[in-house]
């Protein structure tokens, strides 16, 4: 009965995985942008031009298509119609939606406010963005190999009402056939779905 219901809303998880691949990755790269705009800082570059330097630095190690480069390049491009640094930062971590963004954001305009020295603030939350990041990865590292226990207990249930299907021919046709089977069924098959989910959901660490 679900399992249409399932199959249709199985997109849209891959979708939600794309996307949460996606914020990891622009998170990584957001980390070494801010470093790049620290260093034309330091360099003597105003933090309005600053951007576009880290733009040129970010496009020789993400590609022109890279989405930092393309985000910082937006950026400019906001700064050169008069918008000030601060909203468009601010603009960059809603549309992003990645927290660690909206702390520099925050941390980019109080600095502003208040005139303070941005070259070793943009460096400090470049590192603490960093250890962050790196805190994160070695996190996984460790879960990953309770991830791979993980996706053998998911195809368990399955391997094994398919080898009693193989050895007993017709042994689970009432769980198929009648009305009480199906809905016992439906239930196990929600059931194991939900496992499934919370299991990937546990392994999800969020640092």
């Amino acid at each position: 009965m679900l399992g249409p219901v399932f199959m249709a809303a199985l997109p849209l998880r891959m979708r939600k995985t794309k996307a949460f691949r996606r914020k990891e990755a622009l998170a990584k790269q957001f980390r070494d942008g801010i470093l790049a705009v620290a260093s034309a800082v330091n360099a003597g570059y105003a933090v309005e031009n600053a951007w576009q330097e880290a733009a040129l630095e970010m496009a020789q190690i993400y590609g022109e298509g890279g989405e930092i480069t393309r985000e910082f390049r937006t950026i400019s491009r906001k700064l050169s119609m008069s918008q000030t640094s601060e909203e468009a930062v601010l603009n960059l971590a809603e549309r992003s939606g990645i927290p660690e963004i909206r702390q520099f954001a925050e941390v980019f305009a109080a600095a502003k406010r208040t005139s303070g020295n941005l070259a070793p603030i943009l460096s400090d939350t470049a590192q603490l963005l960093s250890g962050k990041l790196r805190l994160r990865e070695e996190i996984r590292t460790l879960a990953a190999a309770k991830g791979l226990e993980q996706h053998i207990m998911d195809i368990m249930p399955v391997l094994i009402l398919a080898y009693v299907n193989l050895g007993s021919p017709g042994f689970t046709d009432p769980l198929y056939e009648t009305f009480a089977g199906r809905c016992i069924m439906t239930a196990c098959l929600a059931v194991y779905l939900f496992a499934v989910l919370l299991g990937q959901k546990i392994l999800r660490v969020e640092v």
